[in-house]
């Protein structure tokens, strides 16, 4: 129960608790039910906009989204039901005092980019509302005007993501694991489909996380268009699934080496390609793929002579047939939403398979075919409610397994798909053993022990 529930009961039972003090008797008990509605929660009837707009610890995010009237309308829709995720004046980075007078002598030229030209723009939200600021210190001119353009077309995209088209409370984002965004890429990039976002909760210390790194500091803004949760740093539109495993080399190191080792680049990545003679570019590579990334461990706990055949010339094909069975091209697949770019109604059926039962939420299985021609692999999902006796709401968790295998972390959002981390490398032959075999301080999968046998005569198979 709120603090401010209880208030008013307090007044009341103080009034029955305390009949012999003499100035009690000037206050009839009839005031004092009135204080009732003194205490009540009073219903916010201000948009999420304006709640930005007159609170001074969002002033400079405010200053950015003055520059999209889109996202202005969208904010202060007060027919809108919206969660959105802002960033205080604390989360932005803040401009270097200048040294002198000619530091801040910028030309026109440098400036403003031509109409429609946004390479020398920031692509971070933070950066970007630097260069907002900066904007203050130069007269006004037409190279403004453009440079304005510029920052405000990038800065509605950024704050798309941090924008989810539903009413949101901290109770209710926990019960879910990803969620669509506002944010729709042009380019093809998820087949079309919202970028999404993921939602971390932990009980010890807690916690309410977004994309794994970005912390919920306030929750529960209350908008009489939505709901506001003020995070530390601004939210971040993810790269491509390649792109994020460079972001911890150190767990994806083998990985991404070997990919790159077998040309496998195009089927996990999403790049962008200039035109030629200065025209328009185009992003290419995977539009929408689901990757089962296995960490350097799961590498290193193969046989040391598995581990060398597999980075020498004469194991080059088997290790492209292996990586290509990790990927699921044209599929993108979170534990709580799935999208098929090429048959969305068999995936659909698969889906309604799983009806939530007692005592998970949800329960599924799907077969998902992989990039490796007529090898497939085995999901099992489950969606649980914890029943933890702890005050605050309520805790859930999820079961993912991919052949046998746990997995996790899960539901990683890219610009082309989803990202799941393994600790070992999928056998194609879809099974496994349950233990590992430890030398000295190493461990060792031994559902690798003989691969001599099969994967060299595997691996030259059509």
């Amino acid at each position: 129960m709120r603090i401010h529930n209880l208030v008013p009961l307090l007044c009341v039972g103080g009034a029955y608790a305390l009949p012999t003090l003499p100035w009690l008797a000037q206050f009839p008990l009839e005031g004092l039910v009135r204080c009732w509605g003194m205490f009540a929660p009073l219903s916010e009837d201000r948009t999420v906009y304006q709640v930005l707009k007159d609170d001074e610890r969002y002033s400079r995010l405010v200053k950015a989204i003055d520059l999209s009237n889109r996202v202005i309308d969208l904010l202060d829709d007060p027919t809108a039901s919206i969660t959105f995720f802002a960033v205080p004046n604390t989360g932005i980075p803040h401009r270097q005092p200048s040294h002198g007078d000619d530091d801040h002598q910028l030309g026109s030229t440098s400036l403003a980019p031509k109409r429609g030209d946004e390479r020398d723009v920031a692509h971070d939200l933070g950066h970007l509302i630097l260069q907002v600021e900066e904007l203050d210190d130069i007269p006004e001119s037409r190279d403004k005007d453009h440079r304005k353009e510029a920052l405000g077309r990038i800065i509605r995209g950024i704050l798309a993501y941090h924008i989810l088209p539903e009413k949101l409370d901290s109770a209710a984002l926990v019960q879910n694991s990803t969620y669509a965004t506002n944010l729709t890429l042009k380019d093809g990039s998820m087949d079309y489909q919202p970028l999404r976002l993921s939602v971390q909760s932990t009980i010890v210390p807690p916690r309410l996380r977004i994309n794994t790194v970005v912390d919920v500091t306030r929750r529960d803004i209350e908008a009489s268009n939505g709901v506001i949760h003020s995070i530390n740093i601004p939210l971040l539109p993810p790269p491509s699934l390649f792109s994020e495993m460079f972001v911890v080399p150190e767990v994806f190191s083998y990985v991404t080496s070997a990919i790159q080792r077998v040309g496998l680049t195009g089927a996990v990545d999403r790049w962008w390609t200039p035109g030629k003679d200065d025209g328009h570019g185009s992003f290419v590579g995977a539009e929408i793929t689901t990757f089962f990334a296995p960490t350097s461990g799961a590498f290193q706990r193969l046989p040391n002579k598995l581990r060398l055949f597999l980075f020498s010339p004469f194991g080059a094909k088997a290790l492209k047939k292996l990586l290509e069975y990790h990927v699921v091209p044209q599929v993108v697949l979170h534990t709580d939403y799935v999208h098929d770019a090429t048959s969305c109604a068999a995936f659909n059926d698969d889906w309604k398979a799983g009806v939530p039962v007692d005592p998970p939420l949800y329960a599924y299985n799907l077969t998902l075919p992989t990039l490796l021609d007529n090898y497939s692999l085995n999901v099992q999902v489950a969606r649980y409610k914890a029943k933890i006796p702890l005050p605050g709401p309520a805790r859930y968790f999820t079961r993912f397994m991919v052949n046998g295998r746990d997995v996790g972390p899960y539901d990683i959002p890219a610009r082309n798909g989803a990202l799941h981390v393994i600790t070992n490398l999928l056998d194609p032959r879809g099974h496994h053993k349950e233990d590992h075999k430890h030398y000295g301080h190493e461990s060792i999968d031994i559902d690798w022990e003989d691969w001599e046998e099969w994967l060299p005569q595997w691996a030259m198979q059509d």
